[in-house]
């Protein structure tokens, strides 16, 4: 092929790649998500709260100022339970039973995107009973435990914190205070602990974390400590 050939071609591909149309190809940009979470705030089960209300509720630690938790008040975000023990409404819910749960909700806009999240620990408004087929009781106090197995001793107690008529305290229970004087654990025949909780002051107790006070009538912290000190035996210290 001699070089006017060549030159020829040459000159005939550029005025076909000049037809060309020049399509400018440039990536998406993907929309930035901003991500807002609310930890372990404490309601109550079957009662009826916004979204506002959990936001509202005073709670330590909490390190989310003012106008980050105002965010989650958006009527345009949508909101999804993480369970069907929630019912949920716009921006009203209802939680049917305890346990721990996640709200979830989405705010879609033009240059970003917003995703929510409220974890929840949901308490019913009574702390329940202590089972009737318990085959022993351990009380610790300051680290150190004694145990019950004397059936009428353990009736008795169990008739005590029945009578009690504790209430959930959900200030308390925000505070995530759990220290106490007696740590009481209740064991099936399987050695299965199947109900537990701490006295934290003679009308005061905290059950996995919910805390509830009694309104009248509570005389477990006595009979607690009396069957403490009735069963503890100090450790001889060395000489």
């Amino acid at each position: 092929m001699n070089r006017k050939k060549i030159i020829s071609m040459l000159i005939l591909l550029g005025i076909l790649l000049s037809e060309v149309p020049n399509v400018q190809i440039s990536a998406a940009k993907k929309k930035k998500t901003e991500i807002y979470r609310l930890d372990y705030y404490a309601i109550q089960s079957k009662k009826q709260y916004t979204i506002r209300d959990v936001i509202n509720i005073k709670r330590k630690p909490d390190s989310y100022d003012k106008a980050k938790k105002k965010k989650f008040t958006d009527p345009r975000i949508r909101w999804t339970p993480s369970s069907k023990q929630i019912r949920i409404k716009k921006n009203r819910f209802t939680v049917k039973k305890s346990g721990i749960y996640e709200l979830t909700g989405k705010l879609k806009e033009k240059k970003k995107d917003s995703k929510f999240t409220i974890v929840l620990r949901v308490y019913d408004k009574l702390p329940g009973e202590i089972p009737d087929d318990v085959s022993k009781i351990t009380i610790s106090r300051f680290g150190n435990p004694i145990t019950i197995i004397d059936t009428q001793e353990i009736s008795l107690l169990r008739q005590r914190f029945s009578l009690a008529r504790y209430r959930l305290d959900l200030n308390l229970s925000n505070r995530m205070y759990c220290g106490g004087e007696f740590s009481i654990k209740a064991y099936s025949s399987g050695e299965e602990v199947v109900y537990s909780f701490i006295i934290m002051d003679s009308s005061l107790i905290s059950t996995s974390g919910g805390s509830y006070r009694s309104t009248g009538n509570n005389t477990t912290k006595e009979y607690v400590e009396e069957l403490y000190n009735k069963y503890y035996v100090p450790e001889a210290k060395e000489g």
